[in-house]
């Protein structure tokens, strides 16, 4: 007798035999049980997940000699020849061989006539997208409201092709993807059977790459068994199916955090040498950089995916989610180009360099917060030299007298402000000095903030709202601060300095770039020393100093 397949000899013959498909299982056997079998069904889903078993199930399970039943026998003759697809009643058609009018017509001419020896005469049509619209339209009455002893069973694997008039004349049910463990167990049944020795690691490699579908792993099954006979190793598995062997990949990652630029290399000669394709490796890397990601994002509650143990313990925690996204855009771009390109060698061996030679990528706020400590470091330094200066200057008393005057000093007293006192032009209501006050309580709280609100203005405040005006080029700040928790933390700030509840409004000017006031924050620890003075105008030193370090000056002593 002539060899049959594995997908053949062990497809499901009832609905216990189904894998991963416990939902539609469970609806089926409920249908049966209570008496509400519909007309038609719509089996939809990928390839190789159990639509056309499940028809010919339900057809067996309708059909059966001791039926209408859940569990058919499988022994007398309708079940045996539905089972092999040659019963009278139980008819199976090919979509895509039998896809015009005439066919649907001949159709719909036999529904008239009865079975032959069956309760039901049950049209399956696999791949039922492929009809035509014109078969459509000619199938629709009849599928609508067929003969009582019809029934009509459709699948496809492209659902969103059929008319949505079919298919609200159908009961539809969405066949999913078979999960790995589940695979897993069916081979191993298989191998059981079949007296296979097989490593566990073999027969998860194989689950893995059949991405879901179990006819797809039957099929690597039988390949492998042809190759190997009575053992099955993973080095095998890697061979049939040219698969990267696993510790090639590891050491691409070794490489990677190590940024050795001459071993990845080397690694990537060895793997093109044993015959693998550029894209095979893109992809192979890709995979287990989408696991690295996962992990970093989620942990081990990550329960949809099936995480490679030696992959995570070795360097779950050695790339942050931005690194990885990094690495997903390089290496994609890289497949991208390979599908079409004669130089899939040299594009692979750039994205390896790249990667090796790329530093830790960090998001925008840390690098804003980097940025932010930086600067207080240089405007700390740059006060000195004028600290310096001041205590020269506050012994010469002229020059204090010349600079500095009593209702100046009172000008500038720090005394609290309130929203009326500003409003009405009473107390301290210079501009300058509140936004001072505001981006120094700013500053104390989050110096990321900080560092993107002073390239903004105080340009208005009135009927308890301040208006925050931004140069047309720093669009961009203003769309971080419009952020809840950025204009919280300013409102608050704003409160505190102005003793009235306040509300935000943040805007880029629509003038161009207008001149960004002079106020310059700096991490001055008692605001009550701020005193400002014209001293720069007199004493050329001071001004070089300002300009070199882009200070100001805080403070002048008068002396005697």
């Amino acid at each position: 007798m002539s060899y049959v397949v594995l997908a053949r000899r062990y497809r499901p013959q009832t609905f216990e035999d189904v894998v991963g498909q416990e939902p539609i299982v469970t609806t089926l056997r409920n249908a049966i049980r209570s008496n509400r079998v519909a007309h038609a069904y719509l089996l939809a889903g990928p390839r190789g997940v159990g639509k056309t078993s499940m028809a010919r199930i339900l057809s067996k399970a309708l059909n059966c000699k001791h039926g209408p039943t859940e569990t058919p026998c499988n022994a007398c003759d309708i079940c045996r020849c539905i089972s092999e697809g040659n019963d009278i009643d139980v008819l199976e058609i090919d979509g895509a061989s039998n896809r015009g009018i005439d066919e649907v017509r001949n159709i719909r001419q036999n529904v008239s006539y009865a079975p032959s020896r069956s309760r039901y005469k049950i049209y399956i049509i696999d791949e039922v997208h492929m009809l035509t619209r014109e078969a459509f339209n000619a199938l629709l009455k009849t599928l609508e409201e067929p003969p009582s002893h019809v029934k009509f069973i459709f699948a496809t694997t492209a659902v969103n092709r059929l008319p949505e008039t079919v298919q609200s004349r159908c009961q539809r049910f969405d066949f999913r993807n078979i999960s790995i463990q589940d695979i897993e167990k069916r081979l191993s049944y298989i191998c059981r059977t079949e007296g296979v020795q097989v490593e566990d690691a073999a027969i998860h490699t194989i689950a893995r790459y059949a991405r879901g579908g179990l006819r797809d792993s039957q099929s690597v099954l039988d390949q492998v068994l042809s190759f190997c006979k009575d053992r099955i190793s993973s080095e095998d598995i890697n061979f049939v199916l040219g698969c990267i062997d696993e510790d090639k990949i590891l050491g691409l990652f070794d490489s990677f955090v190590k940024q050795d630029t001459a071993s990845a290399l080397r690694l990537v000669n060895e793997i093109l040498s044993e015959g693998k394709t550029s894209g095979e490796c893109i992809d192979q890397v890709l995979s287990c950089v989408r696991e690295l990601l996962i992990f970093s994002s989620c942990g081990q509650e990550a329960k949809w995916i099936e995480f490679n143990a030696s992959l995570i313990q070795k360097y779950g925690n050695s790339f942050n989610r931005d690194t990885l996204m990094y690495m997903v855009q390089i290496f994609s771009d890289a497949r991208m180009r390979t599908t079409d390109s004669l130089l899939q060698r040299l594009l692979l061996e750039m994205a390896v360099i790249k990667v090796c030679r790329m530093e830790s990528v960090g998001s925008l706020y840390d690098i804003v917060e980097r940025v932010a400590a930086i600067e207080d470091r240089f405007v700390d330094i740059s006060c000195e030299p004028v600290k310096k200066k001041e205590e020269s200057i506050s012994s010469q008393a002229p020059i204090s007298r010349q600079v500095v005057s009593e209702p100046a000093i009172e000008k500038y007293s720090t005394q609290p402000t309130t929203s009326n006192d500003y409003e009405n032009g009473e107390g301290v209501h210079d501009k300058k000095s509140v936004w001072e006050k505001i981006l120094l309580s700013i500053q104390s709280k989050k110096k990321s903030t900080w560092a993107l609100l002073r390239e903004g203005q105080l340009i208005e405040f009135k009927d308890g709202e301040i208006t925050i005006e931004f140069p047309g080029k720093c669009s961009f700040h203003k769309e971080k601060l419009d952020r809840i928790e950025e204009k919280k933390l300013i409102e608050q700030c704003a409160q505190e300095v102005m003793q009235d509840n306040v509300r935000l409004k943040l805007v880029v000017s629509k003038n161009g770039n207008p001149e960004k006031s002079k106020t310059t924050v700096s991490p001055v620890r008692n605001s009550s020393d701020r005193q400002p003075v014209d001293v720069q105008h007199s004493e050329p030193a001071v001004q070089k100093t300002l300009d070199l370090f882009g200070g100001h000056v805080v403070k002048v002593n008068k002396g005697g």
